[in-house]
């Protein structure tokens, strides 16, 4: 009997630029998407001590089957040196078997836009992210929610000029169910409300 071996999908991760004078790291990188890809990234700096102060992650042509990701990470400047270390090595992510790689094909999933405008706090797209790739309580195949697209950043109140500084999101996020999108929603709502910015938080509906 002959076994068949599950194909393996390995990220590319490069450094565009680590800004030792602004403490910052901004990398970009890409791959086979999947559910939870951005929730394992931010959780990894997360770990390190280093928080999200600008995001963007779409879904690439032809297939839609692909993803693009740059991060610009914030923090003590050994913790960046550390991730740098890591993507340089190839050390950052680990390979992903095919049986691991479960993603959606949007066009034919429900979806939500999802809209976060806050003061800024550490770990607020770690949060979003861990939420949403959280696997439901449902007997669906694919029970947890998929980014299609999400951007974030850090910007103050007053501009240029200083004032408080807020964090923004805007992402649309598909599932593979109303129930699904439903709990995600619900889930969403509850954090926000435990961490004080209900006020801050819109969701909305896109399904016709």
């Amino acid at each position: 009997m002959v076994r068949k071996m599950d194909k393996v999908f390995t990220d590319w991760v490069t450094v565009k630029n680590l800004d030792s004078q602004n403490r910052s790291l901004l990398f970009r990188m890409g791959g086979q998407d999947r559910a939870g890809v951005v929730a394992k990234v931010t959780g990894l700096l997360e770990l390190q001590h280093l928080y999200v102060e600008a995001i963007q992650f779409n879904l690439i042509l032809p297939e839609q089957n692909q993803f693009e990701m740059e991060i610009l990470a914030k923090g003590a400047l050994e913790d960046l040196t550390c991730i740098q270390g890591r993507i340089q090595a190839n050390q950052f992510l680990q390979p992903v078997s095919s049986s691991q790689n479960t993603c959606l094909y949007w066009p034919q999933a429900y979806m939500m836009h999802l809209a976060l405008n806050t003061p800024d706090q550490e770990g607020l797209i770690a949060r979003i992210s861990n939420i949403v790739s959280t696997p439901r309580n449902t007997n669906i195949p694919f029970s947890a929610g998929n980014f299609v697209y999400l951007v974030g950043i850090t910007h103050n109140s007053d501009g240029p000029q200083g004032g408080t500084a807020y964090f923004s999101v805007r992402a649309n996020i598909a599932s593979q169910s109303l129930e699904v999108q439903h709990q995600i929603q619900n889930h969403l709502l509850e954090w926000a409300k435990e961490s004080c910015i209900e006020d801050d938080l819109w969701i909305r509906d896109l399904n016709p």
